[in-house]
């Protein structure tokens, strides 16, 4: 079984062909979905979503690209609903971006150092983009993870060195399908570094199909591709790897819907 750990059912690309494209990930051994949500109007789409199906979970907030629509109003009507809400399992996506810069970095700090805090306060962990930012994002995660945050960088794509920087802060490392392009050879020697209890998978749907469906729209049933790459990167089954990330998976997201 599998689960991806990062997708954007909320997306214009999927959103109008969720049934399909969860039965597409039942057959494909996907037993979990975390939908994420990234602005004021896809926070509202993924809580709907969930009347679809007891598969899919999902994680709030406001993406750097989307920082501009930020405002304190905005993000404080999250905060109910992780009260209320037993499938809300994370903050984000959230982080800091340098290569589009569609919203200013001003406003991108401040929208991230708000989520920091405030997944703090509920005790929930984080889902971090990072682009051309490592060291801003690192600074500001540093002082959060010495109160006991948690989360992790998804899509990573930074160097072995700046995996090793997030690692020591105790988070998760994530792979999208980048990892199984033919020139992500330096991406690839991460990929079989990071420690077994520390590594996790995911589309990032509907963008970055893996090989070989590179090109296609991606969704959560592609997600097999990126765990079959890796298992045999790292020398192992593929059984093994699967559960190994479904592990990694529930005890960062799903600790408080697992019975003890």
């Amino acid at each position: 079984m599998l689960i991806d750990t990062h997708c954007h059912l909320v997306s214009d690309k999927l959103k109008d062909n969720l049934p399909t494209l969860l039965e597409n990930a039942k057959k494909a051994g996907v037993q979990k979905i975390i939908n994420i949500a990234y602005d004021p109007e896809t926070i509202i789409l993924a809580q709907e979503q969930l009347k679809v199906s007891d598969m899919l979970y999902i994680t709030l907030g406001i993406q750097p690209h989307d920082a501009s629509k930020f405002t304190i109003e905005e993000a404080e009507k999250i905060k109910p609903i992780a009260q209320n809400n037993l499938r809300l399992v994370g903050i984000g996506e959230i982080g800091l971006d340098a290569h589009y810069t569609l919203s200013p970095m001003n406003k991108q700090i401040e929208c991230f150092e708000y989520f920091l805090q405030m997944a703090l306060e509920l005790k929930l962990p984080i889902v971090v983009h990072v682009r051309e930012t490592h060291k801003e994002v690192l600074t500001r995660i540093i002082p959060y993870s010495k109160k006991g945050l948690t989360g992790v960088i998804h899509c990573f794509t930074g160097t072995l060195e700046e995996s090793k920087e997030f690692l020591d802060c105790g988070f998760f490392i994530s792979f999208s399908g980048i990892v199984t392009f033919k020139n992500s050879i330096s991406l690839q020697e991460v990929a079989k570094y990071v420690p077994e209890n520390k590594i996790l998978i995911e589309t990032d749907s509907p963008y970055l199909a893996p090989t070989p469906l590179r090109g296609k729209t991606n969704e959560p049933a592609f997600v097999h591709h990126t765990c079959d790459f890796i298992s045999k990167l790292r020398n192992v089954k593929y059984d093994y790897f699967a559960e190994l990330t479904v592990k990694n998976a529930e005890s960062l997201f799903f600790r408080m819907h697992t019975p003890s």
